[in-house]
């Protein structure tokens, strides 16, 4: 069983080292389409920030220009904004974990410390 453990956990992890390299190139392909997370349209009106229902947030934390203008290079609609616990950039808001947490990899190849966070029912 302690074998099994140890193979499967190797296992994951090469993979996740085989699957790096990759991400350095999604980032670019994100931006030749002008991604957004951030605006949502309602009817005649376009809102930007956290929806209600899309509790998964990737952030990187603080403000600085040269973190926003990286993550606008994924991310054309990333904000600053700021929270009790201080500045973050606002990636991206999602209904699910997974599509957060692709987003936060692909920041992450980029040096960013990204991060997927989970807001119940109230916004940033």
């Amino acid at each position: 069983m302690k074998c099994s453990v140890v193979v499967g956990i190797g296992v994951a992890l090469s993979w996740g080292l085989m699957a790096a390299p990759a991400h350095a190139n999604e980032c670019n392909s994100i931006s030749n389409s002008s991604q957004r997370f951030n605006t949502f349209q309602q009817g005649n009106v376009t809102i930007l920030g956290q929806a209600t229902g899309y509790p998964y947030v990737v952030v990187v934390p603080g403000d600085k220009q040269t973190q926003l203008q990286t993550v606008r290079k994924c991310v054309s609609d990333a904000f600053v904004s700021s929270h009790r616990l201080g500045a973050y950039i606002h990636a991206g808001s999602f209904r699910d974990y997974a599509t957060a947490k692709r987003l936060e990899i692909i920041l992450r190849s980029q040096k960013l410390d990204a991060r997927v966070v989970y807001f119940r029912g109230r916004k940033l």
